[in-house]
């Protein structure tokens, strides 16, 4: 009896497994796509715009230009919304998501290239067509811009770009070349490599009229190969490929230059576990939350002998406030603080907090910013 049943059960299965699937489309509400071609250039571009199903706020939407639409646009989507519905964030928050892709038919690998690409770059390894940035910085400002602002009540004041690898390379480029055109600067995983030029660019020290805010991320294992990839047939190579190109020491030290610009509120994120790949999900949500969340308040500089009636775990707890905060404010809050309890404090007294802060660190698993807090 118990094998018919089994049997019998097994045949079921078998036929509605051979059943007719429909294929109907996934639709994503309140989202469209479209062509549209270039006016200067005559390159037509697959547009994927979602807007908000909540009303423009009195200034409009914000807006996220996404790059690499075709791959990146419904993680960029969700992402936004996912913190659109949080319970700590104002309820007016209400952003466009406008991703830039290509339409079907198309060499996409190829035409990123030149598109991502800042003019005059390129390298022996990538044989395709490159350099053409600028043009496609116009292609946005002249066209998608417009043709967004004609889909919804936007706010110029409040507008974001998000790329990774060569869109990363893209979006620090339109960051030298255009530092007005966005509010918010994200590059993830940029190919510095590819036009390491960009570097000279960015550190140029000329005052930018703009207060652009810039955040770099890269994956822990962009870099230091992860221990899947030791084990790989062509882990040698691919692991010389790492070494050369350096993308999480290139990464920081963007950070680290454009930081240097007076105003310009700049932040590096390495992300752990990650690699070259698997880290856009993670990079994404990073961006997503960098423009969007709400600015972290200041804390106030704490006398020698207030920060010392502190428990250890309230100091570890300011500290991580401190260190979750853009240079522009926490550097000068850890020089307050340095100054402030070499004054106040004995020799002994500063040792064992600083024992204290290292062995906190080790047992939540933190580490202190990387960034030094009297640069």
């Amino acid at each position: 009896m118990k094998g018919w049943l089994k049997a019998g059960w097994l045949s079921v299965l078998l036929l509605v497994s051979s059943l007719p699937v429909s294929a109907a489309p996934v639709v994503v509400p309140a989202t469209q796509q479209f062509d549209l071609t270039s006016t200067a250039g005559g390159r037509t571009y697959r547009i994927f715009v979602g807007i908000p199903a909540k009303p423009a706020p009195a200034d409009g939407y914000r807006v996220l230009y996404v790059m690499d639409a075709n791959a990146m646009f419904l993680t960029a989507l969700e992402s936004v919304r996912a913190l659109e519905r949080r319970p700590d964030v104002p309820k007016d928050l209400a952003t466009v998501v406008v991703g830039i892709g290509y339409p079907e038919g198309v060499d996409t690998s190829v035409e990123r290239t030149l598109d991502l690409t800042p003019p005059g770059s390129g390298s022996p390894r990538i044989q395709a067509p490159s350099g053409g940035g600028d043009a496609f910085l116009a292609f946005i400002e002249r066209d998608v811009k417009p043709k967004v602002a004609s889909l919804a009540k936007v706010d110029p004041a409040r507008q974001g770009i998000f790329g990774h690898s060569f869109g990363g390379l893209f979006v620090l480029h339109a960051l030298d070349r255009r530092p007005d055109l966005f509010q918010s600067y994200m590059a993830a995983s940029p190919s510095v490599w590819f036009d390491p030029a960009i570097r000279d660019r960015l550190a140029s020290p000329v005052v930018m009229a703009a207060k652009p805010r810039l955040l770099v991320t890269a994956g822990e294992f962009e870099q230091t190969p992860s221990p899947s990839m030791r084990v790989q047939p062509n882990a040698e190579r691919m692991m010389g490929v790492l070494r050369e190109r350096k993308q999480v020491d290139s990464a920081r030290g963007i950070a680290d230059l454009v930081g240097r610009r007076e105003g310009v509120e700049t932040r590096f994120v390495e992300i752990m576990g990650e690699d070259h790949g698997s880290v856009i999900p993670s990079a994404i949500s990073r961006a997503v939350y960098f423009m969007l969340a709400p600015p972290l308040p200041v804390p106030a500089v704490p006398t020698a002998q207030d920060y010392l009636k502190m428990s250890p775990e309230q100091r570890y707890d300011l500290r991580l406030r401190v260190r979750d905060l853009p240079d522009v404010s926490r550097i000068p809050w850890l020089n307050g603080l340095k100054k402030t309890l070499h004054a106040g404090l004995t020799k002994a007294q500063a040792e064992a907090l600083h024992a204290e802060r290292n062995r906190m660190d080790a047992d939540n698993g933190t580490r202190p910013h990387e960034v030094n807090a009297d640069k």
